[in-house]
């Protein structure tokens, strides 16, 4: 079952996921560097981060869809937001940010406008692999 949970606010009605796409990067400290006798990469792993693009649609209500997209801009200035979701296979749940989204414009129905998908990339705030 599809769900969709930001600070525990859920946008179940109205709100599915169409794709994840998960991501990884590994996060080196300031000691990392090149060495300037040999050019060996010296590593100063902390972690690796495991993200997320996660493609929301509408599922049939536009006025929850839309209360989505405003959320996430009203909250994309807070330092994280607590991340759940699932599209029917597989879950994540994590504290995360965001710096950009984007969304499709599917119509204009009567002057409305009625948006098809909304893309947003979540990174995640701490790593969740720790050497």
């Amino acid at each position: 079952m599809d769900y969709v949970k930001i600070n525990g606010r859920s946008f179940d009605v109205g709100v599915g996921i169409s794709d994840y796409e998960e991501n990884f990067n590994v996060l080196d400290g300031p000691n990392a560097g090149r060495s300037t006798g040999t050019g060996r990469m010296i590593r100063d792993v902390l972690g690796t981060c495991i993200g997320h693009k996660v493609t929301f649609f509408n599922s049939g209500s536009q006025p929850a869809f839309d209360a989505l997209w405003s959320y996430l801009l009203e909250h994309s200035v807070d330092d994280s937001v607590q991340l759940s979701a699932a599209d029917g296979q597989s879950s994540i749940s994590y504290e995360a940010y965001y710096t950009s989204g984007k969304r499709s414009l599917k119509q204009v129905h009567h002057g409305v406008n009625r948006w098809d998908e909304i893309e947003v990339n979540f990174v995640p705030i701490r790593p969740q692999l720790t050497p």
